[in-house]
C-alpha cells in the first residue's frame, strides 16, 4: 500500500485530499475579498459548532479547512479582535462549517468533532495557530504521510486532554468523519462554496479572508438593526 499522502512542502501552496475522498485540487490565491453574493437562507443545524450566544443578531458562518493558511490567518489576527468586540458582548454569534481542502484538514476535523462548546474552539484555535507543526515531516523521508499528521495531531491532542489513542480513534470515527463530509458536501452543492475561508454573514456570501477593518464595516449596520 502507497503511504504517500501529500508531498511535503506542497501543503503551503496547493492543497490535495487522498483518492476516494470525493475531494479536488484547489489553490488558495483568491483576493482577500474576492466575492460577495446576494443574501441566501442559510439556516443553523443541529450538528453546528456554535461561538456566542444563540440569540445573537447577527450571524457568521465560516466555512473552513484546517489546513488552509487564509484560514489560519483569519483564525490567529481576526478572530480574537472579533471575538471581544462583538461575540462576547452578545453581537455576534460564530458557527464554525468543516470544509476540509485535503486528507489532513479532514482528520484534523474529526478530531476536533470529538470535542464540544469552548473545548472544541480553543483545539481549532490551536491547531490554526500552530499549522505547520502539526502538518510536517517528522519523520523526515520527505513525505507527508498520514502517519505523519496523525503524530501531530497527537502533539496538538495532549493540549485538549486527548491521548494519543483517543486522537487516533477520532481520527477514524465514521460518525465524526460522516458530519465533516456532509458539511463539505453541502457547502459545495447546496451553497456554492468552492475556497476557503468562506462566509456567510446574515446570508450574504463573502468569499475570501476579511481584514477586520473591512469585517466592522459590514457588522456594524447589521447589529444597529
Amino acid at each position: 500500500m502507497n503511504k504517500k499522502y501529500l508531498t511535503y512542502g506542497v501543503v503551503a501552496a496547493v492543497l490535495i485530499v487522498l483518492a476516494g475522498g470525493g475531494y479536488w485540487w484547489f489553490s488558495n490565491g483568491q483576493s482577500p475579498l474576492a466575492a460577495v453574493a446576494s443574501g441566501q437562507d442559510v439556516p443553523l443545524k443541529p450538528t453546528d459548532m456554535v461561538r456566542g450566544s444563540p440569540n445573537a443578531p447577527v450571524t457568521i458562518i465560516e466555512y473552513a479547512s484546517m489546513t488552509c493558511p487564509h484560514c489560519a490567518a483569519f483564525e490567529n489576527e481576526v478572530v480574537p479582535k472579533l471575538v471581544k468586540d462583538y461575540v462576547e458582548p452578545g453581537k455576534v454569534k460564530m458557527v464554525f462549517r468543516e470544509y476540509p481542502l485535503d486528507g489532513a484538514a479532514r482528520m484534523a476535523s474529526a478530531v476536533a468533532r470529538c470535542l464540544s462548546g469552548d473545548q472544541y474552539f480553543s483545539f481549532i484555535d490551536l491547531l490554526f495557530k500552530n499549522q505547520m507543526n502539526w502538518i510536517k515531516d517528522f519523520d523526515g523521508n520527505g513525505q507527508l504521510t498520514k502517519e505523519d499528521i496523525l503524530q501531530g495531531l497527537t502533539q496538538m491532542g495532549r493540549f485538549a486532554g486527548l491521548s494519543g489513542e483517543k486522537v487516533q480513534a477520532c481520527a477514524d470515527d465514521p460518525k465524526n468523519l460522516a458530519l465533516v463530509d456532509a458539511n463539505w458536501m453541502e457547502g459545495q452543492t447546496k451553497y456554492g462554496v468552492d475556497s476557503t475561508p468562506t462566509f456567510f454573514i446574515n446570508g450574504v456570501r463573502h468569499a475570501g479572508e476579511i481584514p477586520y477593518d473591512d469585517l466592522k464595516k459590514i457588522l456594524d449596520p447589521l447589529v444597529k438593526k
